[in-house]
Order: structure tokens, then sequence, then C-alpha cells
């Protein structure tokens, strides 16, 4: 990390998550358009489109983007000389953070330009407050994983939509796949023994 504060925005295409690991900095994830599940402690956080969530160095967590999602995340180095703050969660919104992040989006910046808003919004979460309220939305998801997890049937996916469940399914697959799983025996857990159907389900995601 060359600055003490980077801002990187992407447009994912395809399913991208991570594998649960301890940040080595800390980050502010934005959801521009689309949505983010982010694990923090024992619960997935469906973050939506407009909202800010922060994770603090040395935090456990993992990061699942679904696709056409944007997403802006802004790392701070350990370096910083601020203390930033060590706990996790969604960030109270200002108006000066909503317009300072439409602006690194919106705006064409030179470095200098950029990382003097990065700066203001660094100024802006020492002041915030942060909670990790478990939304109806995140109980359902983390319900429907849960299922998953255990193999069981389930109603969730008819609670959260379609297009999620089938996501999920394709991320626990797929993580099995990587970990050397035959896709016979994924197909048989995930999607009733369909080998065709888990295909054409990557296909989609993936």
């Amino acid at each position: 990390m060359k600055s003490a504060i980077t801002f990187h925005s992407k447009t994912y295409e395809q399913l991208f998550y991570t594998a649960r690991k301890k940040k080595n900095y800390y980050e502010l994830v934005y959801v521009n358009t689309g949505t983010a599940l982010i694990r923090l402690g024992k619960w997935e956080y469906v973050v939506s489109a407009g909202e800010f969530f922060w994770l603090p160095f040395d935090s456990l967590t993992s990061i699942t983007i679904v696709p056409n999602s944007q997403i802006a995340h802004i790392a701070f180095s350990i370096r910083t000389r601020e203390d930033l703050p060590t706990q996790g969660g969604f960030v109270s919104q200002t108006s000066l953070l909503n317009a300072l992040i439409e602006k690194l989006f919106t705006a064409s910046l030179n470095e200098q330009q950029e990382q003097r808003l990065l700066a203001v919004i660094q100024d802006e979460l020492l002041l915030a407050t942060f909670h990790t309220d478990v939304s109806k939305e995140s109980m359902q998801v983390n319900n429907y994983i849960s299922v998953l997890s255990d193999q069981k049937t389930t109603n969730e996916s008819n609670i959260i939509s379609a297009e999620m469940a089938l996501m999920l399914k394709v991320r626990e697959a797929d993580k099995m796949r990587k970990s050397g799983v035959k896709d016979v025996m994924i197909a048989k857990r995930y999607f009733s023994d369909d080998i065709q159907a888990m295909n054409s389900s990557f296909s989609i995601f993936l």
C-alpha cells in the first residue's frame, strides 16, 4: 500500500468471495450498486446499495459480492497516525460522507485531490458511530446458509430471492470443488444429484 489511504472501486460481473481471514489493514466498504455479504463475527451482514461497512484491523472477516455489484474499497494502512475505530459494522451516514464517496465515484481527480477527499473521510470515521444490528434480510440469509451447511430441506428460498438462494448454493459448492471434492458428491449435496443443473448454475455465477 503506497499511500496510507487508498481508494479502489470495481464492478464485479461474476460472483466474488474471499476466505475468512484476519485483516492486516482497516477497510471501509461501500456498496454503490448491488449487494455484498460481509462476515464479521458469527453473522454475514447483507450490505445494500448506499451502505457503508467498517472492518477494523485484525478483524476476522470475509466478503461475498453479488454479480454486477459496484463496490468501493477504501483501505487504511496501519501506518496511519490516527487511532481508527476498532469496532466494526455499519457506519452511521452523514451528508458529508455521502457527498465524498459520490465525488470519488464521479469526479475526475488527480492523486492529490483524491488523497484530500480520503483524509476527510478518515476524519468522518473518527466521529462516526457503528452498529451490527442484524436485519431481517441478514437473518434470512444466515438461516439459509445454516440450512445448506446442515444439509436440511428448507422453505427459506421462498423468503430470500431465488437468485440469492442459488448464488449461496453455488458459493458453497464452489468451496467444496476448490477443496478437491468430486463433482458427483457436490451435486448430491446441493443439486439433488443433478450434475447438469450444477454446471449450469456454475456458468451463471462464475
